[in-house]
């Protein structure tokens, strides 16, 4: 049957079954893999002996294409197979939910054997209610960032993810199978795709049921120097000095983009829990994205933190929400530097806010 490709700024919902093309994709790109790798061991295994004995520099250069073998090894293939049984079976969303979880678990294994990673996550304190919607607004910070999202909600939380994505991700055969399972819609990163890209957003933050997390990125892309800077100078083309000074502070992180982050609230149910989600560790695994200011801090830890807040504290107001959503952001710029360099001094909170009730978690 003719496909008609999708014009650019449309969603392309993910298709639960795809077909028998897709699992012929599927199954291709499991054999590639999987050759892949057995073609590549040798070299891994000696980069893997290597890597302890070498200067940290070059350790720490090490570590990248072991963590990328790990996680083709323990994500990509984990995915690609449990996605040609599900579609085989026909089954339904929590044996995606569950799929997703080990994945998430099988890269972490491997990447603590071969590369040294180490993971710490801490859950919500106290967890999110599973018969209410939950929105995750959490950082941009570099490298398998969609993954992440994707596991920390089905493993942490024992959620099923929702959300959009650039189009690219699908060109990783590990996620584009897993979106035959996941509603992910994916969009062109052009003017008008980031603007279908909200109205879709605002369209699942209002459709949001029980047992849903809606995964949003406020910064928007990956953590980088140049693109802090770059997105600070546009805060002043703009004439709001206030808000690029408040991010002239925040080092390890990049400016949210307000109405995005504002419209996706304003949409959701009464009930609905709001987590701010903080992680730091992949961004080390490129150095040269971050900046001199950026804390120094060990690159084989990643670790992952939520705060809670409930949907009807977060202010609507257009001025009140980008103090509070900039608050959160500062909380967060800071938890870094202390996470990253613990002997890093703490910086104290110099934005006066007069709405402290907005405040208050949940």
């Amino acid at each position: 049957m003719h496909r008609t490709p999708p014009s650019p700024g449309r969603p392309r919902p993910a298709r639960p079954y795809g077909g028998a093309p897709a699992a012929a994709g599927d199954a291709l790109a499991l054999g590639a893999l999987t050759v892949l790798l057995l073609l590549l061991a040798p070299l891994l295994l000696l980069l893997g002996l290597l890597r302890p004995l070498l200067p940290a520099r070059a350790a720490g250069a090490a570590r990248l294409p072991l963590v990328w073998a790990a996680y083709l090894a323990g994500f990509s293939l984990t995915a690609l197979a449990g996605s040609l049984r599900l579609r085989a079976r026909g089954a339904g969303p929590d044996a995606w939910r569950l799929l997703t979880a080990r994945c998430g678990r099988r890269f972490r294994r491997l990447a603590g054997r071969w590369s040294g990673l180490r993971f710490r996550i801490e859950p919500p304190d106290p967890m999110p209610d599973p018969g209410r919607p939950v929105i995750v607004l959490a950082r941009h910070a570099g490298i398998l960032n969609t993954q992440l999202a994707f596991t920390a909600v089905t493993a942490v939380l024992g959620l099923r993810p929702r959300g959009i994505a650039k189009r690219c991700v699908a060109l990783e055969p590990g996620l584009r199978a897993l979106l035959r399972g996941i509603p992910l819609a994916l969009f062109r990163w052009d003017r008008a795709g980031r603007a279908a890209a909200l109205a879709e957003l605002t369209a699942q933050s209002r459709s949001l049921g029980p047992g849903e997390a809606l995964w949003l990125y406020p910064e928007g892309t990956n953590y980088s120097a140049a693109r802090r800077s770059a997105s600070i100078a546009r805060l002043r083309a703009r004439g709001q000095h206030a808000l690029a000074d408040r991010a002239e502070a925040m080092p390890h992180l990049l400016p949210p983009h307000l109405p995005g982050a504002l419209a996706v609230l304003a949409a959701a149910a009464p009930g609905t829990q709001v987590l701010v989600c903080g992680h730091t560790g992949p961004e080390r695994l490129l150095p040269w994205m971050l900046g001199p200011g950026y804390a120094p801090g060990p690159g084989d830890l990643v670790r992952l933190r939520w705060w809670t807040f409930r949907a009807d504290r977060v202010p609507t107001d257009p001025a009140r929400f980008a103090d509070w959503l900039y608050d959160r952001w500062h909380h967060l710029d800071t938890w870094i530097a202390a996470t990253t360099d613990p002997a890093a001094p703490h910086r104290p909170h110099t934005h006066t806010h007069t709405h402290t009730e907005d405040l208050d978690p949940a």
